[in-house]
């Protein structure tokens, strides 16, 4: 069972294959979602470093150079801490962002792959969404109507031909 799961991951399994579908339009959200955080952060440091510069500048200048040390020990420490819970913070806006477009925009490849059928003339083709594809339900269920009706009128003419030759 873990194995198939890895074997879908890697793209071995196409039907459940996650993989990037469309790399604009899945990839550009999470970049939007980057830069806002970038943004707020930044203001959020400059606040704190202008809070806090002045204190800071008070405190090092008046305690003991072993406090020294151990002020500049514990702020290294908290600057490495914040980089890890920022770089955990990118990752998951990241793979959040790319998994919720996947599910928006993974539906629109099977209803694609059925329009391209229909053209083609293969009018017995149906989509069969995930019940979780809600959003592309409405579209999916008309496609396969539509599909419905135009082979039933194929069925029918190619039933009118026939007649009409052996008449």
């Amino acid at each position: 069972m873990a194995g198939n799961f890895v074997r879908s991951l890697m793209g071995f399994d196409s039907r459940r294959a996650f993989r990037v579908l469309q790399f604009g339009a899945q990839v550009r959200l999470p970049i939007y979602l980057l830069l806002i955080t970038i943004v707020f952060m930044s203001f959020f440091a400059w606040h704190g470093y202008s809070a806090y510069a002045e204190l800071y500048t008070m405190v090092m200048t008046n305690v003991p150079e072993s406090f020294q040390e151990q002020i500049l020990r514990q702020t290294h420490d908290f600057s490495i801490v914040g980089g890890a819970i920022l770089g955990g913070l990118v990752l998951t806006i990241l793979g959040f962002s790319v998994a919720y477009t996947h599910t928006l925009i993974g539906p629109t490849v099977a209803l694609r792959r059925q329009v391209q059928s229909m053209k083609d003339g293969n009018y017995s083709t149906r989509n069969k969404l995930r019940k979780t594809d809600a959003a592309h339900q409405g579209l999916g269920n008309d496609l396969n109507e539509l599909a419905s009706i135009l082979q039933h009128a194929q069925t029918k003419a190619q039933a009118n031909k026939s007649t009409q030759r052996s008449a």
